[in-house]
């Protein structure tokens, strides 16, 4: 009994040794993921020589992390001995396993870090002319890195618990970074034809007014510039009222979108090419619209609004453009271009033209990279940033281009992915105003699933109308032929729903199924419309997601996500909140 004794008394202290030495390692390993996901989180970093040199040696310190855990693991007696007992020594070689390839990961993350820099410190825009060569050499090592990373991503089979779950948590964010970095080397490699290195290009930039809302900003105003031989130069800048159209232009009208929208004449008039959400159409309409106009051809269509504009000034500096009295940095410029140049304008002023400076500024902003020398990474990685949130878009008429455009998220529509997942809220401004600049909407929904696996969607959009109450009359605040009042908002609501799913009165459109309302709110009010979906069979591998697509507001619209799911056992938070600033996917882990 003794000696029995003796040996469960050892055997509790190996015990606890194991685990006081797997509690250091997985503290380890949590340092390096926390401070990895920092990194992730903040590419801002990346923008500078200085950011990156902090970047990389962040990368020392988690590298540094992941050594320990992996000596503490190969110098403990209890996990060595582990090796030998039946079923523990395959949670062992597991563990070894997955901090070796934490390792290989973080390393990888790192080369790939220094050859950035590397590149960086010699991609410049410098007069105009466009760093093909240094794009060129990024493609190859983002390329290796995805593919590596892709590799580390193996099975979780036979391993237990916390180190399963560990295992799980580790291969899927090798998948994602390893997708997002061939996403990333697909549009390196398309930038560089994109932008002239294979002939020239000429391309029409829409500037999107945030005032006065359409799926993106409204179309106002317009440049043309040209890539010759990889050298970005300017062509000519307008108001869209340069560009009349006399009948409309020949582009095809998919069905549901002529039943929505047709009847603003999508194809004929500026303002209205992008109420849809599927932005591959209104560019092929832009392009021949502008075609019909001038009788001259462009390449592909670059969509910009004000928020775009205000990353591209954090990093080239503040402008000056004629008229405005204080130069226009990243940021004043949504209060100067979408507030202060309308304010007091009277209804219906003649000078409206000259208030629509999105094209004098887009203009200042091309003058100063034709005509200096600016970062080309943080130029890139602020626009990168800016796409997430629908601010900047591009379009190529060259399938090839294009098709990596809409894989990588840089253009296409709501519906490039999970379209049977995919929502799309749009709130767009039925007046002749500029009241967008204060409309704040909000989006909640709740969800809700029936034993049989259907998702009930209700997805309830709030308008909030902060537009000064009993203002004068102005060309900023109406009121128009549509509303009684100043400050006075027509909201065209319109929620794209997944592809397959049942909802009210919706058509198929933008690939997705589309309903609509329109609310009149009064100016310091607030109204609220709630749309239903029902998706069938919505829970997939013991799983349900929903894909949820921002509109590209001047500021994120507030989002909430609520499941209410009897009967069924939940894997994490039944709540979402957090800003609509880029593609959300929300989802759960379900079991009966």
């Amino acid at each position: 009994m003794g000696v029995v004794g003796a040996l469960g008394l050892l055997g509790m202290l190996a015990a606890a040794v194991a685990l006081r030495d797997l509690n250091a390692v997985k503290t380890d390993l949590t340092s390096a993921r926390q401070a990895m996901k920092r990194l992730v989180d903040d590419p801002t970093v990346l923008r500078t020589p200085e950011g990156r040199a902090a970047a990389i040696a962040g990368m020392d310190t988690i590298l540094g992390s992941i050594a320990r855990a992996r000596s503490r693991t190969a110098q403990s007696v209890p996990i060595t001995v582990a090796k030998v007992v039946p079923g523990v020594g395959a949670q062992r070689s597991g563990l070894l396993t997955l901090v070796d390839d934490v390792h290989l990961a973080a390393t990888a993350g790192r080369d790939l870090l220094a050859r950035a820099d590397s590149v960086a410190k010699t991609v410049e825009v410098k007069n105009g002319a466009v760093p093909v060569d240094g794009i060129r050499q990024l493609e190859t090592p983002v390329r290796e890195t995805g593919r590596a990373l892709g590799v580390l991503a193996r099975s979780p089979a036979g391993l237990w618990g916390p180190l399963a779950e560990a295992r799980r948590e580790f291969d899927e964010v090798a998948r994602t970074s390893s997708s997002r970095l061939s996403n990333g080397a697909d549009a390196l490699g398309a930038a560089q034809t994109f932008m002239g290195a294979s002939g020239d290009r000429r391309y029409l930039i829409a500037l999107q007014n945030n005032a006065e809302m359409r799926d993106q900003g409204m179309v106002l105003s317009y440049v043309v510039v040209r890539f010759t031989g990889s050298r970005l130069v300017f062509e000519s800048n307008g108001s869209v009222g340069r560009l009349p159209l006399d009948r409309p232009a020949p582009t095809p009208i998919p069905p549901g979108t002529e039943e929505v929208f047709g009847f603003i004449k999508p194809t004929q008039i500026w303002q209205s090419v992008n109420a849809t959400a599927d932005f591959p159409f209104s560019a092929r309409a832009m392009t021949d619209m502008y075609q019909q106009a001038t009788r001259q051809q462009i390449n592909g269509v670059i969509g910009l609004d004000v928020p775009a504009l205000a990353a591209m000034l954090r990093v080239i500096g503040p402008v000056s453009v004629q008229g405005v009295a204080e130069p226009i940095s990243a940021a004043s410029a949504a209060r100067i271009l979408l507030h202060d140049l309308y304010e007091g304008e009277p209804p219906y002023s003649d000078s409206i033209d000259r208030r629509e400076r999105l094209g004098e500024v887009t203009k200042a902003v091309i003058d100063r990279l034709t005509s200096g020398t600016t970062d080309a990474v943080a130029l890139g990685l602020e626009l990168g940033e800016a796409a997430k949130g629908g601010h900047f878009r591009l379009w190529s008429q060259f399938e090839e281009e294009e098709r990596v455009l809409e894989s990588t998220g840089l253009g296409g529509g709501p519906a490039t992915s999970n379209p049977d997942r995919t929502f799309h809220v749009t709130v767009q401004n039925r007046t002749a105003t500029k009241l967008d600049y204060y409309v704040k909407p909000s989006v909640r929904q709740e969800v809700e699933l029936t034993p049989q696996g259907t998702a009930i969607v209700r997805t309830t959009v709030v308008i909030d109308n902060r537009a000064p109450v009993g203002a004068q009359p102005s060309y900023q605040l109406g009121p128009d032929a549509f509303t009684k009042n100043p400050g006075d908002y027509l909201a065209w609501l319109l929620l794209w729903g997944p592809r397959g799913s049942m909802q009210r009165g919706s058509v198929s459109e933008s690939g997705l199924e589309l309903s609509q309302h329109v609310v009149e709110v009064a100016a310091g009010g607030r109204r609220e419309i709630t749309f239903e979906t029902v998706i069938p069979q919505a829970v997939r591998d013991g799983r349900l997601e929903l894909r949820l697509v921002p509109q590209a507001r001047l500021e994120p619209v507030p989002l909430e996500v609520r499941l209410n799911a009897p009967g069924w056992k939940v894997d994490g938070p039944l709540v979402w909140q957090g800003p609509w600033d880029r593609v959300r996917t929300v989802g759960w882990d379900l079991r009966r």
